[in-house]
Parts: C-alpha cells; sequence; structure tokens
C-alpha cells in the first residue's frame, strides 16, 4: 500500500483529503503543521509522495516543509495554495526549483 503524507491546517479540508485518499486504498498520515510534517517523514521513511498546503501556521510554510524534505528524499510533492474570492497565493516558481505539482483549492 502506498503511504501519503497530508499536511494540512484545516481541519476540514485535512479530513476530507484523508477520507478520500483511504477510500482509493493509501495509508494517509497527517500533519498540521510544517514540524509536524517533517516529523512524520522522518517517523515514515516509507511515505511515498506529499501533499503540503503553502500557507500553514508556525515558522515553515509549505516551500519550506518542500525544501527540507527534498535534501533528504526524492519523493514527489503536491502543494495546494488557497484562493480566496478571487485573491490568489503567488508562489515563486516551485514547480522548477522543485518539481511540485501546485493544486489550488478555493475557500
Amino acid at each position: 500500500m502506498k503511504k501519503v503524507l497530508i499536511m494540512e491546517d484545516e481541519q476540514n479540508i485535512r479530513s476530507f483529503v484523508v477520507i478520500n485518499l483511504k477510500r482509493a486504498g493509501y495509508d494517509v498520515i497527517e500533519a498540521g503543521t510544517g514540524q509536524e510534517a517533517l516529523d512524520r517523514i522522518a517517523e515514515n521513511p516509507d511515505v511515498g509522495v506529499t501533499i503540503l498546503d503553502i500557507m500553514v501556521p508556525g515558522d515553515m510554510d509549505g516551500f519550506e516543509v518542500c525544501r527540507q524534505i527534498r535534501e533528504k528524499k526524492d519523493i514527489p510533492v503536491i502543494m495546494e495554495k488557497a484562493k480566496i474570492l478571487g485573491l490568489e497565493y503567488k508562489s515563486h516558481s516551485v514547480q522548477d526549483r522543485w518539481s511540485c505539482l501546485i493544486l489550488e483549492k478555493t475557500i
């Protein structure tokens, strides 16, 4: 079974993603902050893909978590970004720097 890490601070969004990943047959590891995500990756070296929210509370955003993961592991990273009432969180070409896929979630 493939293991997926989801880092999302919004519990409702995280629960929705977790339910659907589990229905699809994935083993899901959850984190609400950047540090939690890095801790879970260290505890679960068999994680095959990560889904990271770009904007999370604390000292580390999704870009920093992605950077730190990529220093140690070469695994796929899917980044989420929020779009609120037509406003977008602008990224700095993370696709080019770390080969990440960015998904937009409207909230």
